[in-house]
Formats: structure tokens, C-alpha cells, sequence
């Protein structure tokens, strides 16, 4: 079953985030769209798969680093 890119529009406290798996090389990608931040950001599966092996608190130190104010850091940096 073929179907084309989906947008999810989510709200999660004060992101607004869209969601769509868009076709890249031979395989997918999840391509994440900030509404808020006006940024796009591509994450593969296995780098998906990854994030479901971190509990709570490891996932909320990567989001508190990657928006921390000011730390020009980016979460393709890493």
C-alpha cells in the first residue's frame, strides 16, 4: 500500500511541531517542522529506534540541551 507524506499537526506545551515521513535516498525519513521555531529537521530510523531505548530523563536532557537559550546548539550537530 503506497500512500504520500502525511502532515500530524501536534501540540506538546508551547511547540507546534508537523510530522511526515518523506521518501529520502532508497528509504524514509521523519521530517519534523517547527511552526514555531520555522526550522525542519530530518531523523532516520535507526536514530528513531534509538530514542525509544532512552527512559524520561535522558530524553529530556537531549530537548533541555538542544534548546538551550543562546547554545547555538543544534540537534544535527550531534
Amino acid at each position: 500500500m503506497a500512500s504520500g507524506p502525511t502532515a500530524v499537526p501536534r501540540s506538546y506545551y508551547r511547540a507546534s511541531v508537523a510530522l511526515r515521513v518523506v521518501p529520502f535516498g532508497r528509504g524514509t525519513r521523519l521530517e519534523i517542522t517547527s511552526g514555531r521555531l520555522e526550522d525542519v529537521g530530518l531523523i532516520d530510523p535507526t536514530v528513531l529506534e534509538a530514542l525509544t531505548l532512552l527512559d524520561e530523563r535522558a530524553l529530556t536532557a537531549i530537548v533541555a540541551q538542544a534548546t538551550e537559550k543562546g547554545s547555538g546548539t543544534s540537534l544535527e550537530d550531534h
